[in-house]
């Protein structure tokens, strides 16, 4: 048996992180509690690490045979590849769509992004923990066959 995310909460994951991220800009939360991105952030990189195993578990079979470290720093790559391209497109909104001097911005500096992209890690070290609590959990469960 291989411990997995199901495709509905995959799927309801990213649309509650687009959702809130929608009606953040939508009220000026970004600008009004400038911690907002931080939960969003934590959220994001843990759902990409859900849907990084998912997908493994999903598509590519030959990762159920190799150590769950492997996987896990696999899946922390992926979100901090998502992460930076996230980065990335708030760079370029903010390039092509927003005044210089506007009140608000996507790229707050230097430090903004690299926050951004430790608390993305940490979402992802969270889910890839909360994975391996559920193989162990699994593995030593009365009913398994996997001890």
């Amino acid at each position: 048996m291989n411990v997995r995310p199901s495709a509905w909460s995959v799927f309801a994951g990213v649309l509650a992180i687009l959702c809130a991220h929608i009606l953040s800009v939508l009220q000026g939360w970004y600008t009004t509690y400038t911690w907002i991105d931080i939960p969003l952030h934590l959220a994001g990189g843990a759902w990409t690490a859900l849907a990084f195993f998912y997908l493994q578990r999903q598509y590519v079979p030959l990762f159920s045979a190799l150590p769950f470290w492997f996987s896990l720093i696999t899946a922390v790559g992926v979100v901090m590849l998502v992460g930076v391209g996230w980065e990335w497109f708030e760079f370029g909104f903010d390039y092509i769509f927003v005044p210089e001097h506007a009140e608000w911005r996507a790229q707050l500096g230097l430090v903004d992004t690299l926050g951004d992209l430790l608390v993305d890690l940490l979402g992802g070290l969270l889910a890839g923990a909360y994975m391996l609590i559920q193989k162990r959990g699994i593995m030593l469960s009365p009913n398994s066959d996997l001890k």
